[in-house]
C-alpha cells in the first residue's frame, strides 16, 4: 500500500496512539530511520489541519509520550555512562552524531538543549548525551512539539490538497525515473563509443557539406520513395506514416544535411498537394534525416546493432518532436487510428502529454522499423561513394558562428531589431532587407564577418529591388490560385453543380501547381539572390540563368535552400514572441541565411566572376557601426 494513503487513512484515536508509540520508542533512544520524529509530528499537524484528530487531545497525548520516553532514556543513559555508550554506538555508526551533540551541549549548556531538540539527527542523541552528562531535566519537549506540530498544522491544508492531486501521479513519476535510469545505464557505453567515433572522425565532419556528396538521381529517388510510401498508407489505410524512407536513405548515403533537407522538402510539397497539415512536421522529418546522416559517420548502416540503434533513435526523435506539434495541431492526436485509440484509452489515467507521447510512439516504432529496414536495404544495393580529395565546399559551423565573431555584433543586431520594430514604416524594412543583401555581398566577396551599417541609401534601394524580384517570382503562384478561389466562392453560393465537377477538379489542380511553384520559389531563393548579387535586378529574373546556377551543384542548392527556409521560419516564430523575436531570433537567423546565400553565390559563380574583398577599404570602415 502507498505510505501516503496509509497516513491519510489513519485518523482519531488510532493516529494519535500510533504517533505516541513511535515517539516514545524514539525518545527512549532507539533510532527509527523509517519514521523520524519530526516528520511524524508534522504528519500529526497535517491531521489536525485536516480535522482528523482533536488538537488538544493529540498535543497532550504526544507530550506525555515524548516526556515519558525522554525521561526514561535520560535515566537509562545516566546509568549507562559515556564509555559504555560509545562501545554500543560504534557498531551502530552513531559515534559521530553523539560526539557532535556532546560538543554542542558542552558549549551551550542547558540552552543548547532547546536548539538541539530542533535539529534533525541530533534530537534523540541530545537525550542520550544529556543523560550520560547528567544535565538538569528541562522541558525542551514543549519547544519540539510546538515547532513541528505547528509546522504541519500551518501547511496542512495545501499539503493535503497536493497529496490528493498528486497521489495518482507518484507511481507514474517513479516509473518514469526508473525507466530513465535504466535507459541511461543501458545506453551509457554505446553513447561513449559513438562520441569516440565522432571524435576520431573529426567533430567538424557533420558541419561540413561536401560538394560531391549527392547527385540528382539520389534526390529524386528519395523524394519519390517518400511520396510512394505515403501514398501506400493513404490507399490501404495503414496505421503508419511511411513518409521517411527516402529521408533516411538520403541521410545514410549523402550525410545529415542532405537527409534533413530531403525530409523537409517532402513535407513542404505534401502540405501543398495531398496532406495540408504536413508542413509543421517538416521539422520532424529534418531531425530524422539529420540523425540518419549522423549514423553514417558511426557506420551504423554496416552492422545489425547499428540498424537497431538507428531505429530506436529515429523513433524517439520522431515521437518527442511530434508530440508537442500534435497538441498544437490536433489536440494531442497523431491522426493515425491506432495511435489515437491508445491516446484516448490512456487519457484520464495518465497525464495528457504522456498519453499523447505513448500514442505517437506506438505508431512511430513500427513505422520507423519499416522505414529503416527499407532504406538501409536500398542503401546496401547502391555503390559506395567515390573517394574524393576535394575539400568540403561549405562550412556550416562557420555559418552559425560568424555573427558572434564579428566586431560590434551586438550593435549590428540591435540596429536590425530597431528596423524590425519599425517595419510598419516600410523604409526600415527595406533597409533591413538591403543590409541582409549587403551581408551576402560581403561574404561573396570573401568577407568573414558582418559589414558596417554605413551604406543606408544603397541598402534601401537593394531592399526595394529584392522585394520586387521575389514578388515577381511569386506572381505565377498567385495567378494559378485564382481559379480555385473563384470555384470556392461559387461553391459557397450553392452553384457548385452548375460549374461541373471537371471545372472544380481543374481549378484544384491549378491551385496545387501554384502551391508547388510557391514552395519551389522558397527553395531556389538562394539562387535568385545569387543572380542579383552577380548582375542586379534583371539577371535575378532570368529563369534560365537561375536554373544554370541550380545545376552547378544540386545538393548544395537543396541544402542552402532548405536552410534559408528553416531559418526564415525560426525568425517568424521568434517574431510571434514580439520583443524576444525582434531582438534575437529574426535578425540572427536572417544574418545566418545571408551568410549562406553569399557562400552559395561564391561557390556557384562562373569562374572569374566572383569579386574579391578590398581589404584596405574594409579596414577603413572599422570605426563604423
Amino acid at each position: 500500500m502507498n505510505p501516503i494513503s496509509w497516513v491519510q487513512g489513519l485518523e482519531g484515536t488510532t493516529l494519535t496512539a500510533a504517533i505516541c508509540v513511535l515517539m516514545f520508542i524514539e525518545e527512549a533512544g532507539v533510532p527509527l530511520p523509517f519514521a523520524p520524529g519530526d516528520l511524524v509530528l508534522a504528519i500529526g499537524g497535517i491531521a489536525i489541519a485536516g480535522g482528523r484528530v482533536n488538537a488538544a487531545l493529540f498535543v497532550g497525548a504526544v507530550a506525555v509520550a515524548i516526556l515519558s520516553g525522554a525521561i526514561f532514556g535520560r535515566e537509562l543513559f545516566a546509568l549507562l555512562g559515556w564509555d559504555r555508550l560509545m562501545r554500543v554506538a560504534r557498531p551502530l555508526h552513531a559515534r559521530v552524531p553523539l560526539e557532535r551533540a556532546s560538543g554542542l551541549l558542552q558549549r551551550g549548556g542547558w540552552r543548547a538543549v532547546f536548539t538541539a531538540r530542533l535539529i534533525p539527527g541530533l534530537r534523540v542523541h541530545t537525550t542520550q548525551v544529556a543523560g550520560v552528562s547528567r544535565m538538569p531535566r528541562l522541558p525542551a519537549t514543549a519547544v519540539y512539539i510546538g515547532a513541528f506540530v505547528g509546522l504541519g498544522a500551518a501547511f496542512g491544508r495545501p499539503i493535503l490538497t497536493l497529496i490528493h492531486e498528486a497521489e495518482h501521479q507518484v507511481l507514474i513519476a517513479i516509473g518514469l525515473i526508473v525507466v530513465l535510469v535504466i535507459a541511461f545505464l543501458l545506453t551509457r557505453a554505446p553513447v561513449r563509443r559513438a562520441l569516440a567515433s565522432l571524435e576520431a572522425a573529426g567533430w567538424t565532419g557533420p558541419l561540413r557539406f561536401n560538394l560531391d556528396s549527392v547527385g540528382l538521381v539520389l534526390i529524386l529517388a528519395s523524394l519519390g520513395l517518400n511520396f510512394a510510401g505515403h501514398a501506400i498508407v493513404v490507399a490501404f489505410h495503414l496505421p503508419l506514416f511511411l513518409d521517411s524512407i527516402g529521408t533516411v536513405l538520403a541521410g545514410v548515403v549523402a550525410g545529415p544535411w542532405v537527409g534533413g533537407s530531403v525530409g523537409f522538402i517532402s513535407n513542404l510539397v505534401s502540405s501543398n498537394t495531398i496532406d495540408p497539415v504536413s508542413a509543421p512536421y517538416g521539422i520532424v522529418s529534418f531531425a530524422v534525416g539529420f540523425a540518419a546522416g549522423l549514423s553514417r559517420y558511426l557506420n551504423w548502416h554496416k552492422r545489425l546493432s547499428g540498424w537497431i540503434a538507428l531505429w530506436l533513435v529515429c523513433s524517439v526523435i520522431s515521437a518527442v518532436v511530434s508530440t508537442p506539434l500534435n497538441f498544437l495541431i490536433s489536440g494531442g492526436r497523431s491522426n493515425v487510428g491506432f495511435g489515437d485509440a491508445i491516446y484516448a484509452a490512456l487519457n484520464g489515467h495518465l497525464p495528457r502529454i504522456l498519453a499523447a507521447f505513448i500514442g505517437e510512439a506506438a505508431v512511430d516504432l513500427p513505422d520507423k522499423l519499416v522505414t529503416i529496414v527499407a532504406a538501409l536495404l536500398v542503401a546496401q544495393g547502391l555503390p559506395e561513394p567515390r573517394a574524393t580529395s576535394v575539400p568540403a565546399g561549405l562550412d556550416l559551423g562557420e555559418a552559425f558562428t560568424f555573427v558572434v565573431r564579428s566586431p560590434r555584433w551586438l550593435r549590428k543586431l540591435l540596429a536590425a531589431a530597431i528596423c524590425l520594430l519599425l517595419i510598419w514604416l516600410v523604409v526600415p524594412y527595406l533597409l533591413l532587407v538591403g543590409y541582409i543583401i549587403q551581408i551576402a555581398r560581403h561574404v561573396r566577396a570573401g568577407g568573414r564577418g558582418l559589414p558596417p551599417w554605413d551604406d543606408l541609401w544603397p541598402n534601401i534601394k537593394d531592399g526595394f529591388k529584392v522585394v520586387v524580384v521575389i514578388f515577381t517570382w511569386w506572381i505565377p503562384s498567385a495567378l494559378l490560385s485564382i481559379p480555385a478561389a473563384i470555384v470556392e466562392a461559387a461553391t459557397s453560393e450553392g452553384s457548385k453543380t452548375a460549374l461541373g465537377g471537371s471545372i472544380a477538379a481543374g481549378a484544384g489542380l491549378l491551385a496545387a501547381v501554384g502551391s508547388v511553384w510557391g514552395v519551389a520559389v522558397l527553395l531556389i531563393e538562394a539562387a535568385i539572390l545569387s543572380q542579383y548579387l552577380q548582375g542586379g535586378f534583371w539577371p535575378a529574373l532570368n529563369v534560365a540563368a537561375v536554373i544554370r546556377r541550380l545545376r552547378v551543384n544540386l545538393g548544395l542548392s537543396i541544402v542552402v535552400g532548405v536552410l534559408v527556409v528553416v531559418l526564415s521560419s525560426i525568425g517568424i516564430i521568434g517574431v510571434a514572441a514580439l520583443l524576444v523575436g525582434a531582438l534575437i531570433t529574426y535578425p540572427y537567423a536572417s544574418f545566418i541565411g545571408a551568410y549562406l546565400v553569399g557562400k552559395y553565390a561564391r561557390l556557384t559563380d562562373r569562374e572569374g566572376s566572383a569579386p574579391t574583398l578590398t581589404l584596405p577599404r574594409e579596414r577603413g570602415r572599422e570605426g563604423a557601426l
